[in-house]
């Protein structure tokens, strides 16, 4: 806003100083005087307080245009950071429910595992080992992870010794 009144000030000094000059040069002398005494006809000027009267009411007016227009942009600029308020807000609300939701998707599949730990721990270690026989790698690796060492090492006897060679390496490769 200063700079536009900053710019604004200038104009209206270079424009006076400019018209000062060009004026100066219409102001009448005493040798013109004496021609309109002699009857000789002398183009009329405008008197230079009309002049500079007008360029600083054009002056003002074009201040109070900046001025309006910086009022609105003002009000712009304060509904944009309101909006930019409420979207940080709405944005932190998000990332608070996307951690929750997180924390809820880890603590349901806890539960499904530890049910699936407690289920294979519950069984005849041979028939576990045939169930597991039949799953995929990774799977087999989340459960025996999660279950007691001596009843995974009863589930890893009863396998093929090739499956428990492949489970053994997956475990000691697993987080």
């Amino acid at each position: 806003m200063a700079i536009a009144i900053a710019m604004l000030l200038g104009v209206k000094i270079f424009l006076s100083g400019w018209y000062l000059t060009s004026v100066s040069r219409k102001i009448p002398v005493p040798g013109l005087v004496l021609a309109e005494e002699n009857g000789a006809t002398v183009k009329q000027e405008i008197p230079l307080d009309e002049k500079l009267r007008r360029k600083e009411k054009e002056l003002r007016e074009r201040e109070e245009l900046v001025k309006k227009r910086e009022n609105e942009l003002q009000l712009l600029q304060d509904k944009i950071d309101a909006k930019m308020s409420e979207l940080n807000d709405l944005q932190t609300k998000l990332l608070n429910f996307s951690k929750k939701l997180a924390q809820r998707e880890k603590a349901l599949k806890d539960a499904q595992m530890n049910h699936l730990v407690a289920l294979y721990s519950a069984m005849e270690p041979g028939k576990a080992a045939a169930i597991m026989d039949k799953l995929n790698l990774k799977t087999v690796v989340r459960i025996l992870k999660y279950m007691k060492g001596k009843n995974a090492g009863k589930i890893m006897a009863m396998m093929p010794p090739e499956k428990g060679a492949t489970i053994s390496e997956a475990l000691s490769k697993s987080n």
